[in-house]
């Protein structure tokens, strides 16, 4: 078996040096190159590749600023190379795929589609296109329609190709013999010329093109997340006299729900219709009680906030600002119904309805890191029992709900989202006759919920 691994020894480098030569040039709309760095990984498998950055010099040194027929032709002949591979990422229905165009020698091309997953899946699909168009595309003969190029420093033959006899014929048996010999296209090839193709590929500088890759968690158009919150909740009097009411305050669990969608804007984040969106979030407590002053009874506490608006959102480069309202509820509700007298629990139940403008910013912070900040403020319209004649009467109230963390990317579609969040609704009391506010001498109250959580996230 030794002579089998010296055999292998010695052919393995001629098999290396067998691989076709193949240049890819910096994708469109690739603005980190990460894409196109999969590319070049992909295209290895099966070629040897010139990278980017040495068709860039070579372009440079050129003078060529598009990548059409000729320029393709004199690039492949000053960097050596069969093929070229150029293309851009594009975007259609919402999802990001790559459009490439192999180029080898004459007319010949071909063009490949592969839709964006993870770099993993996205060079394994590329690996595998790859592989048989390549080999399809080297060798072959140069178009003898296109214009002759000059010779490289290095050519430095004289001789003059020899007049063949033929030459003499008339040209119409050119013709024909040319007729003759014409290549039939496959299905996935295209003509080279700009009305085939619809397009000129143009070297990476169009970084604020609507199909430039975008940052999902700032200019994305649908974000759903799930996940757990954990708050507290405080209801504190400035009152004077003995019968001031007693402090609250508890703490619980939360279950929450929430998200954010742009229907219009799957194709491009911003202009006109596409800063249209629709946003809602909703949490509520699980297993909270409050133990009944006096007596061994819990009361269960229904505690819990929602709000569903619309906002319209204008974006800059990856941050993205929106502005908008929504209809917005807190409440905090004793069920006491286990009690022999609903007095015995001394703690008004709260029950908000507002409508509440706001706003939201989102920043990257990096590729897979942004952070939001939001602030709404309520417009309260209804505060449930605690105002009631009954209770501690008519008063002024004023309110914010501020809302800020950081979402981190553990995907193409998934994200982690961490967030604080505080509200304080407080309530100036008229201390009307016969009121609460005015028989225990209280004269404002201030009602506070603050709390951490964590939810996962879908995004596109």
């Amino acid at each position: 078996m030794q002579w089998l691994a010296f055999v292998l020894v010695l052919l393995l480098p001629a098999v290396a040096l067998a691989k076709p030569k193949v240049a890819v040039a910096a994708l469109d709309n690739d603005a980190d190159g990460k894409i196109t760095s999969v590319l070049v990984d992909a295209a290895d498998d099966h070629a040897t590749v010139t990278k980017p950055t040495k068709v860039e010099k070579a372009m440079d040194k050129l003078s060529l600023s598009e990548l059409d027929k000729k320029a393709l032709k004199k690039l492949r002949i000053e960097l050596e190379v069969e093929v070229i591979i150029h293309g851009k990422v594009g975007r259609e229905n919402g999802k990001r795929h790559v459009e490439l165009v192999l180029s080898g020698k004459g007319k010949k091309q071909m063009t490949i589609d592969v839709p964006i997953g993870s770099p993993k899946s996205l060079k394994k699909d590329l690996s595998k296109r790859l592989d048989k168009k390549i080999e399809e595309m080297t060798g072959g003969d140069e178009d003898p329609d296109e214009e002759d190029q000059p010779k490289k420093l290095s050519d430095t033959s004289d001789d003059k190709p020899k007049k063949h006899a033929d030459d003499d014929r008339p040209k119409k048996h050119d013709d024909d013999d040319r007729h003759a010999k014409k290549h039939v296209a496959s299905d996935e090839e295209v003509s080279a010329s700009d009305e085939d193709t619809g397009r000129k590929h143009h070297r990476r500088k169009h970084h604020g093109d609507d199909d430039a890759p975008r940052n999902p968690m700032t200019t994305g158009a649908v974000w759903a997340d799930v996940g757990a919150e954990v708050a507290r909740r405080t209801l504190t009097w400035s009152a004077t006299g003995t019968t001031r009411p007693p402090h609250v305050g508890t703490a619980a669990g939360a279950a929450r729900i929430g998200g954010e969608v742009y229907p219009f804007a799957f194709d491009s984040p911003s202009g006109g219709p596409a800063g249209l969106g629709f946003y809602a979030d909703y949490a509520r407590t699980v297993g909270l009680s409050i133990a009944v002053p006096g007596t061994t009874l819990k009361t269960p506490i229904k505690d819990g906030h929602y709000e569903v608006g619309a906002r319209y959102r204008f974006v800059f480069g990856d941050t993205s600002i929106a502005v908008g309202g929504a209809y917005w509820r807190r409440y905090y509700m004793a069920d006491r119904s286990s009690l022999m007298m609903p007095t015995q629990l001394d703690m008004p139940d709260v029950d908000y309805a507002a409508f509440a403008p706001g706003a939201e910013a989102r920043i990257a912070a990096t590729p897979t890191v942004a952070a939001f900040l939001s602030f709404d403020v309520p417009l309260v319209m209804a505060s449930g029992d605690i105002q009631s004649a009954t209770s501690y009467g008519k008063g002024t109230v004023i309110a914010f709900d501020v809302l800020g963390g950081v979402q981190i990317l553990l995907g193409p579609h998934y994200a982690l989202q961490l967030a604080g969040a505080f509200d304080q609704v407080g309530i100036k009391f008229q201390a009307l006759p016969n009121s609460l506010a005015q028989t225990r001498g209280v004269s404002a109250a201030t009602d506070r919920s603050y709390g951490v959580n964590a939810t996962i996230g879908i995004l596109y």
